[in-house]
């Protein structure tokens, strides 16, 4: 008897008209997929309000998917109130002393809700018709006070019209959802009712309508469907997530302080069969972070993760886009070509408050990881760049935005992309950063795109092992690294994104070198390798020349800790080497360094002149800075070599030779515009210390200068400033001037 009078109240319940709601409002919508036409949006969002039943943060309430056993669970622990019962038994799908094991509980303590078998709950199994109803009987005391509820909880006709795509199931009439079958309850059909009694029970006073604005998707943002996994990533300054449709579960986390920066690495193994998402979150000292993710796929099948990041109280946002400048790519031919273009843009953030926050976005970079192992266990390591894309979307509700960053890795493949967060504007003026741009575009070759948390890759000669077929090999050039272009724009203009850039090359220098004494190149030159059967790993004298430099001149001002100390290890090594052999004598008391040293291969290599320049300069300085006579010593036996060879080093064209080799030839065509830099700097170090050896260096000043003025090769602005400094600006070339030596 009792049956039959609950399904004829039900019945009645299902065909009521529901009591219009008191008062209306108009709201930001919250849930991408319950816009203002939703059938069930009012008792969604109202319930929402009340935080009975929620959405995702991925900024979805799922409406027309299944509810579960455990959402019904949580939702009426919410009405009712729960708190942990002490039980001798749990359940095997749920964690003992978790939230979701307190509701599942509390649900069948209260005898809502069964376990769908002894000792399991069942919380994300779907919860049918019969046990949604069974559920509100016992919850609310329905046989007592069913009779007073008015409702109408089934969507109406025109309410059906929303329904069109929804594949989870279909939805007959009320008289045979009730009495034929046991269907499967969505979360809005589930919102609807529970609604509706709320009101008829007097726990909702007030029922209420909105009205909700319009929400907005990116032309490629991916909603996410009911087999999603989401996750959060526990770093509390921008929240992040993790979305995919494999499983993912927290893998290790580790924290590196490097005194003035701090790095927080994230990892999640993805699915079962070893792919894994790094996610390392780089805190700069100005509060701004560096965001890299790393998918790493070394199964046999695609893999998609999407990370989000979530922004509340948008009240607009714009992005500019760096291909608004077109990319001057000399160099069409995709074997030799550098592939890689620009960042995707800014993304500017206006709050409620008025504020502004930015973020610049990079594109996401496909490669393989390549490496050669030689016969004594030294290998070169690069990557083989496989695409590069855009992989930015978002959805906005209301003001909340959320934005995607989807990285897929086929197969074997490695998927990296980052962006840079900042609560303030990157660049001083919209102009600084149109510039900035504008720059890229013409200078994508010298200008780093691709950044990683181990440092940024760019393109390899076609010199170097090991080379892929399609000729797309990168690696981490040591020079490129240094970002010099951002220091000088940063001491031009103080932007704030060229400070970002410095604080992250001193981080990745550091990465890079690890506990090794110095910088050492990691992929092998074919050249160097067919003259003198040298590979990877080895020291290019020039490049721990460079980077001495950067610490030496910007360290202090970026607060990194012992900066000169890297200028003074590189001038020991450089006066170690007269020990080892590492040289080409010219007299008793002049030598040329070689330029490089491999690491555990014994072979003298040859001498360039841009190398022994540089490195007699940083001896001078080294001797400036701490007053060892020995860095003195090495740096006059360079200097003597010079002097008396200056009439061979000067080429009939009056360009300088590139090269001394170990036989004492000389041979090679020189950089255009990096040996001059170098005499430059030679003859302002030794006009302080010993102006005996300035006529030699104005002799090779004047020859090359004037080389490159007949040929029309143009400067640099260093040279500009350098030959004005030394008194010597009448040889400035003719030309263009440019801001990378050549």
């Amino acid at each position: 008897m009792r049956k039959w009078n609950t399904v004829t109240l039900l019945l009645a319940l299902l065909f009521i008209c529901s009591i219009q709601s008191v008062s209306a409002q108009t709201t930001d919508v919250k849930y991408i997929d319950v816009p203002d036409h939703h059938w069930a949006k009012n008792e969604i969002m109202q319930l929402d309000e009340m935080k009975i039943i929620t959405g995702n943060f991925d900024v979805q309430f799922h409406p027309e998917t299944p509810l579960t056993k455990g959402q019904a669970a949580v939702s009426l622990s919410k009405i009712f109130g729960s708190k942990f019962i002490d039980k001798s038994y749990g359940f095997s799908d749920i964690a003992w002393g978790s939230d979701k094991g307190r509701f599942a509980l509390t649900a069948v303590e209260n005898g809502w809700i069964q376990p769908s078998r002894r000792g399991f709950f069942g919380f994300d199994e779907p919860l049918t018709k019969t046990e949604l109803w069974n559920s509100f009987i016992t919850a609310f005391d329905m046989e007592k006070d069913f009779g007073k509820i008015l409702a109408t909880s089934w969507p109406s006709s025109s309410d059906r019209v929303t329904l069109k795509n929804i594949p989870v199931y279909t939805f007959p009439q009320a008289e045979e959802f009730l009495h034929y079958g046991d269907s499967i309850v969505s979360r809005a059909y589930f919102s609807k009712a529970l609604h509706r009694i709320l009101v008829e029970t007097n726990r909702i006073k007030q029922p209420k309508q909105f009205t909700l604005s319009t929400p907005e998707e990116s032309g490629h943002y991916s909603k996410s469907v009911p087999e999603t996994y989401l996750g959060s990533v526990p770093f509390n300054t921008h929240p992040l997530y993790l979305r995919s449709k494999e499983t993912f579960a927290y893998k290790d986390f580790t924290q590196t302080n490097y005194g003035f920066s701090r790095d927080s690495a994230y990892t999640y193994a993805v699915g079962k069969e070893g792919a894994e998402i790094k996610l390392t979150v780089r805190e700069l000292p100005n509060k701004d972070v560096f965001v890299f993710s790393e998918l790493t796929n070394p199964t046999d099948r695609s893999i998609t993760v999407e990370v989000l990041q979530k922004e509340q109280d948008i009240a607009r946002f714009d992005l500019f886009r760096y291909d608004r400048y077109p990319l001057m790519r000399e160099n069409l031919d995709l074997a030799d070509a550098d592939m890689t273009t620009y960042p995707t843009g800014l993304l500017r953030f206006i709050k409620t408050d008025g504020t502004v926050e930015e973020r610049m976005i990079g594109q996401a970079y496909q490669s393989k990881q390549l490496s050669l192992r030689y016969d004594n266990d030294e290998e070169s390591v690069s990557r083989e760049l496989l695409g590069e894309r855009e992989n930015f979307s978002y959805a906005l509700a209301g003001k909340t935005l959320l934005s995607s960053y989807k990285l897929q890795a086929k197969a074997g493949e490695i998927v990296d992309h980052w962006y840079v967060d900042s609560d303030e504007q990157l660049f001083k003026s919209k102009d600084d950063l149109f510039k900035w741009m504008r720059e890229t575009s013409q200078n994508h070759k010298k200008r780093n795109k691709w950044y990683t948390a181990e440092g940024s890759y760019n393109k390899l000669a076609d010199s170097t092992e090991p080379m892929p077929v399609t000729g797309q090999n990168y690696g981490r050039n040591l020079l490129m690294l240094k970002e010099d272009r951002a220091l000088t724009l940063y001491h031009e203009n103080k932007g704030r994104y060229f400070e970002n850039l410095v604080y992250n090359a001193f981080v990745n220098l550091k990465n890079f070198k690890e506990d090794k004494d110095y910088w050492e190149t990691e992929v092998t030159s074919t050249y160097l390798k067919n003259l003198y059967d040298i590979h990877a790993p080895f020291i290019d004298t020039r490049f721990n020349e460079q980077i001495a430099l950067f610490y030496y001149n910007s360290g202090d001002e970026f607060g990194i800790p012992s900066a000169n100390e890297p200028l003074r290890d590189y001038a020991d090594l450089l006066v170690s080497q007269q020990r080892k052999g590492n040289i080409i004598r010219v007299a008793s008391d002049a030598y040329y360094i070689a330029d490089y040293f491999p690491i555990k291969q014994k072979v003298t290599t040859h001498t360039s002149m841009n190398h022994s320049l540089g490195g007699m300069n940083i001896l001078l300085m080294s001797y400036q800075e701490f007053g060892d006579w020995r860095y003195l010593h090495t740096a006059r036996n360079i200097q003597r070599a010079i002097v008396y060879q200056k009439d061979k080093w000067i080429r009939d064209n009056g360009d300088i030779w590139y090269k001394i080799s170990p036989e004492s030839t000389f041979e090679g065509d020189d950089y255009k515009h990096l040996t001059l830099e170098d005499l430059i700097d030679s003859y302002q170090l030794w006009q302080q210390i010993d102006p005996i050896y300035l006529p030699t260096l104005k002799q090779l000043i004047i020859s090359k200068a004037t080389f490159l003025s007949n040929e029309k090769l143009g400067y640099t602005t260093k040279i500009k400033k350098g030959l004005k400094k030394i008194g010597l600006y009448e040889y400035l070339p003719d030309g263009d001037e440019v801001t990378d030596a050549l």
